[in-house]
């Protein structure tokens, strides 16, 4: 067993990315498995290269020690793109065992201003590299897409949002082509500090139903839905004048229905082509 676990060590040491990559394919519990018996600081080293919610979900296979030392290791974009993922219970037991300079630094990283792009986002979207086969992209789909969407977003390995695929292409295209190169690179972001009268203005939602939202230095926060935009209706109650969010919500509730209409249409014939292929 210490051949084994020297052998390991050597391997995420000396190829960290390609590490990151196994890891991903094996499922949180296998992986978690592969790390326990590692240093913090060498599981960080690994995890960094890993996306978000799947370091996520292998850190909650280990222990709420061990995952709380991974992340004090961590640099900070990974870590905050991490912490993002748990549920908040989860998140708050993690930063309650960092070191307090540590865990004080990434509570204020972590908050935005209410009604912002940043504190509105859904974290938990489904991502996905662009260095796996559309194949692989599927097979983690299958297994962890609970939070898919229609448009996929791809992000690199230092959480970066570097394009978006389609749900359907990903369907289509059944070869070993890398998710990098199906994926469309021209795309319209919401910044996260955006407020909500940018956000609800923002003229792109004529075309799409969801935004991505990045950072100043375009890191990916997550993804603004449009039914977001009920809670929101809520709360600028009483803050803007009514027939300005009325009217933009009316706006918006237009276009989603046009591109609900359009998205169904791509669904069904996404299955229709599977059929024939078949």
């Amino acid at each position: 067993m210490e051949l084994e676990h020297h052998l390991t060590l050597g391997y995420f040491q000396s190829y960290p990315v390609e590490a990151a990559r196994h890891l991903e394919s094996l499922g949180p519990q296998v992986a978690s498995i592969l790390l326990e018996a590692l240093p913090g600081e060498e599981i960080a080293n690994v995890l960094e290269h890993c996306l978000p919610v799947s370091t996520a979900k292998i850190l909650e296979e280990l222990s709420k020690d061990l995952c709380a030392d991974v992340l004090s290791t961590m640099n900070a974009t990974s870590a905050i793109g991490v912490l993002r993922q748990f549920e908040e219970p989860t998140r708050h037991d993690i930063l309650e065992r960092l070191d307090n300079s540590v865990g004080a630094t990434l509570r204020r990283a972590l908050r935005y201003s209410p009604n912002t792009a940043g504190s509105l986002a859904d974290p938990q979207v489904f991502t996905l590299p662009p260095d796996i086969s559309g194949e692989e992209a599927i097979s983690r789909i299958r297994r962890y897409g609970q939070k898919a969407m229609y448009y996929i977003y791809v992000i690199d390995r230092d959480g970066k949002l570097e394009g978006v695929v389609t749900l359907r292409q990903l369907l289509v295209d059944t070869s070993v082509h890398l998710v990098g190169t199906l994926m469309e690179t021209q795309i319209t972001t919401l910044s996260a500090e955006a407020n909500l009268e940018e956000i609800l203005n923002h003229p792109e939602w004529s075309r799409f139903h969801t935004l991505p939202v990045v950072d100043r230095w375009g890191s990916f926060f997550g993804a603004l839905r449009y039914r977001m935009l009920r809670s929101i209706e809520k709360d600028v109650e009483g803050k803007a004048p009514l027939g300005t969010v009325s009217d933009s919500l009316m706006q918006l509730w237009e276009a989603y229905s046009i591109t609900g209409i359009r998205l169904m249409t791509d669904v069904a014939q996404t299955v229709a082509e599977r059929k024939n292929m078949s």
